[in-house]
Formats: C-alpha cells, structure tokens, sequence
C-alpha cells in the first residue's frame, strides 16, 4: 500500500513538470495535489537537498527587501512564486530511482517534443504571412516568433531548452529513438531565434559533450547543425537587426539598462528598489530624453544577476550565487562519484543548470514561474538518487541530508 502510495505522489509530480510545458495554471494545480498526497503519504525519510540552505536565504532577503519595498503591494507575486519551490523537495523524495528518472526525462522530452511541433507549424505560417507583408511586427525571427503552448516566446525557448538540454545526455541510455523527439525540440530552438537561448544551449552541450561519448555527441549535435545550415539566411537576417538600431530598438536598449541597473544599485546597495518595482524606477535612471519614443521594453533588466541586484538589493544576490556555487558543487561532487547508471541523471541536471544560467546573462529567464519550476525539478532529481548508490560509493555529507 504504502509503494502503491508512493507511486502515486511520484506520477503527480512528474505530471507538475510535464504540465508546465502546456499550462502553468494546470501545472500549479497537479503540484498541489501533489504536495498533499506526499504530506498524507507520510513518507519515512526525507530528503533535504544541500541547496535548501541558500534557497532559504534568498526567499528570506527577498522578503526582506519587500519588507522595505516602499511599494510592497506590488512586489507580493515574489513572495507567492515561493510555492513552486515545493517542485524541487518532491523530486528530491519522489525519484528516487534511475528507472523513475529515466521515465521523467522521457515523458518531459515527449510533451516537449509535441509543443515543439505545434510551435514549428506555427513558424511555418507566421513566416509564410511575413512574405506577404514585410512587416517587422509580422517577422517571426523579431517580433512574432513561435511560441507553442506558452504564452511568450521568451517562455517557450526558456522551457525547451531546459528540456533539450537534459536529454541530450539521456540519449545514452533512453536509445536511438529518442533522438527523433530530440532533434524535433532542437529544431524549435535554432527557429526560436531567441539569442539567449541559442547561447543557453551551446553552453549547456558543451557541458554535458565533455562526458558523453563521441558518437551521442554526434548524432545529437547533427539535427541541430542541419536546420542551422538551412535556416541561416533567417539567422543572419535575425542577427544583422541586432547593428541596426535604428530599425530595431530593443538591442540598443539593452546598455541603457544596464547602466540603469547599475544606478539602482549604486542608490538601494542592500536592499534594491523593491520587487517588480524595476518599471517604475527606471525612468528616474534613464539617461536619455524621451523614454516614450525610446521603443525598449524595461519591465526588468535583461539580466538575472543584474535584475535581484537592483529589484532586491546585492543581499538577495549574495543569496541566489550562493544557491548556484551550492548547486554546482554538489552536482559535480555527484558527478565524480556516480555509477554508469546513474552518471547521466547528474549531467542532465549539470546540462540544464548550465543552459540556464548561461541564458540568464542575457535574459531575465529566473523570473520566468514555468522556468524556474522545470528547472528545479530537473536539478533535483540526482539528489533522490542519491539514495540508492551502492555502498562502494558513499555519498559526501555536504550533498545532501537525509532524516528519519
């Protein structure tokens, strides 16, 4: 009864990572159920992944510096986003097997695979429309690029990377077939033209290709290569807007908010201008005449770093670096210590981690609520395996507490 139990707790889960890939609504709804079915689960021991630590550090400057938000009405989604964290102490609990692990990487690179197929049906009448108008608001490589089921683009790029870049080093033990689904996610990505994603996914390949044999590197970095080369008309048409800036405003504006970022800093060190306060400020540190006619979003900073610095004060920073150099020594502490059975579980989360945070210099992507919560997720799941090591290779205190 109580395996029968845990399996169901398990299957929530899992569909909470899924369901993200298509609603976020549905996604919030499954992890709830799913956090009371653990709690009336009651499970034996539980797993306190070792970045718990810093992750409560920074919801608690985050708090703080809403505490001090002059406007901290506006800054309670921050707070409220705490819930999706639950995401990462269930599949801490939950997978706890290389075959449970295997069976999420599989069912997440399958619903992404589907949203992937919506989204390049979509490129293909968005660029057909695009032909007929020459219009910059119809181009699907600026301003109307495919989103699946999301919502933004920025969302739909931030999630199918997190989902590539895990299953590329699942490849070797999910099979050949795979690579299908696969190359179908990265196709979508190479045709997202969303920079920062393309910079995430390099980043995060390279990370996983160092451990992969040469072969697996070969055959899944080949699709991705091949829809490159037929796309790069529209890529060089995508990056060569980038010099234009009069035609295309955005890139531009890109140093006016950092140098804004920095002045919000430079005042509010400890504490920042307040949770999703950055739009309200940022005319008071814009450098230019006319902001109206500026033509540049400036919700947030483009920047994840330089966005909890300035919203959040450098305490908050100090926390969120504290929570990626934690997670990162513990994923590679794994890493060297892992079995080949267990070895791809440790590079997925790896691959994932380091496609995001690359993705993050460059975008506001931690923001993203879909984002974090997969991404959680998938940097949590070598933790529950955790458990499961053969005693010939013990497990470091530092990379995770277990209590009874």
């Amino acid at each position: 009864m109580r395996r029968s139990r845990d399996s169901w707790v398990f299957a929530l889960t899992l569909m909470t990572a899924a369901a993200v890939l298509i609603s976020i609504a549905g996604a919030e709804t499954l992890l709830a159920m799913a956090c009371v079915a653990w709690i009336a689960h009651r499970p034996r021991t539980v797993v306190w992944p070792s970045y718990l630590v810093p992750l409560c550090a920074f919801m608690l400057t985050t708090s703080v510096a809403l505490l001090m938000s002059p406007q901290p009405e506006i800054g309670m989604a921050a707070v409220r986003k705490f819930v999706l964290l639950t995401i990462a102490l269930l599949a801490a609990n939950v997978v706890t097997t290389a075959s449970r692990a295997r069976i999420a990487i599989g069912v997440l690179l399958a619903v992404a695979a589907a949203a992937s197929a919506v989204a390049l049906f979509q490129f293909g009448i968005a660029y057909v429309h695009f032909l007929s108008t020459q219009n910059l608001a119809d181009d699907p490589t600026v301003l109307a690029r495919i989103t699946g089921f999301m919502g933004h683009w920025m969302t739909f790029g931030g999630e199918q990377l997190l989902v590539w870049c895990a299953a590329v080093p699942a490849t070797v033990i999910l099979g050949r077939r795979w690579t299908i689904p696969l190359a179908i996610v990265g196709a979508a990505l190479v045709l997202s033209f969303t920079r920062s994603v393309w910079l995430g996914a390099i980043a995060g390949f390279v990370a996983a290709a160092l451990w992969m044999p040469r072969k697996v590197v070969i055959g899944v970095g080949l699709p991705i290569a091949i829809v490159g080369i037929g796309a790069s008309g529209l890529i060089y048409h995508r990056v060569s807007l980038s010099f234009q800036q009069h035609a295309f405003a955005p890139d531009s504006g890109r140093f006016e908010l950092f140098i804004g970022g920095v002045r919000m800093i430079k005042d509010h060190p400890l504490f920042g201008v307040g949770p999703e306060r950055i739009h309200t400020e940022f005319p008071r540190y814009y450098r230019g005449n006319d902001l109206a006619h500026a033509n540049f979003y400036y919700g947030h900073l483009e920047n994840n770093f330089l966005q909890l610095a300035a919203e959040r004060g450098l305490l908050c920073l100090a926390a969120f670096l504290w929570f990626v150099f934690e997670l990162y020594a513990s994923l590679i502490a794994t890493l060297k210590k892992a079995t080949d059975e267990t070895r791809w579980i440790t590079l997925s989360a790896l691959s994932a981690l380091t496609g995001f945070i690359t993705a993050g210099f460059f975008t506001y992507n931690f923001g993203d609520s879909e984002v974090l919560l997969l991404l959680l997720f998938i940097v949590s799941l070598p933790f529950g395996i955790i458990r499961a090591v053969p005693m010939e290779h013990p497990c470091p205190t530092d990379l995770v507490t277990i209590t009874s």
